[in-house]
């Protein structure tokens, strides 16, 4: 497996971190258990704490390196607060999926768009990676134009691609894709 993402990612506003368990109930009441926040995400939003306590367990920092998907908690700096979480899954060395969100007071500040565009610097300059890629609700248009501010690519929209848990519906999703260009080669990793 290649080099693990950084645990921590500073940018002027954020800190995205390897998500802790003294997370879990901030993030709960503020995203992953927030109605309005998962109206597009096809989990739907945690039942309870102790789901978004599992994804963390499972994901953060207690298992950094050892698994392929890892969890940041986005911390805004002034506030010293959790306001989302940043997902990365590498399922092999040459690709990842990646997935975010912010609760709704956080939403509209730029902060999505600078934890994706850090979290696609360490993309393009420290990894291996080839191409990054996500799909993302078809009727999401903010989070649409966050994808390519980050620098990822609009492809094709592909009809049902998201099945929505809390609905049971399926709903259209575009997809999106960053691939590193030729003339970039791979990255010189520094360990």
């Amino acid at each position: 497996m290649m080099n693990s993402p950084p645990i921590r990612i500073p940018t002027p506003r954020l800190v995205l971190r390897a998500a802790r368990a003294e997370d879990a109930r901030i993030l709960f009441v503020e995203y992953t258990g927030n109605v309005q926040a998962s109206e597009f995400l096809p989990r739907g939003p945690h039942t309870s704490q102790l789901t978004t306590e599992k994804l963390i367990s499972a994901w953060g920092e207690t298992t950094w390196g050892k698994t392929s998907r890892f969890v940041w908690t986005i911390i805004d700096r002034h506030a010293n607060r959790p306001i989302g979480i940043f997902l990365m899954f590498i399922p092999d060395d040459e690709t990842a999926e990646i997935h975010y969100g912010l609760g709704p007071a956080f939403w509209g500040h730029g902060f999505a768009t600078e934890a994706g565009s850090a979290v696609m610097q360490w993309v393009r300059e420290r990894s291996t990676l080839s191409e990054v890629r996500t799909v993302c609700a078809a009727d999401h248009n903010a989070s649409c134009r966050v994808l390519e501010k980050m620098g990822l690519v609009r492809g094709q929209l592909i009809e049902q691609a998201l099945s929505m848990k809390a609905s049971g519906r399926k709903i259209d999703g575009w997809s999106f894709i960053w691939k590193r260009s030729d003339s970039e080669g791979p990255a010189d990793v520094v360990t």
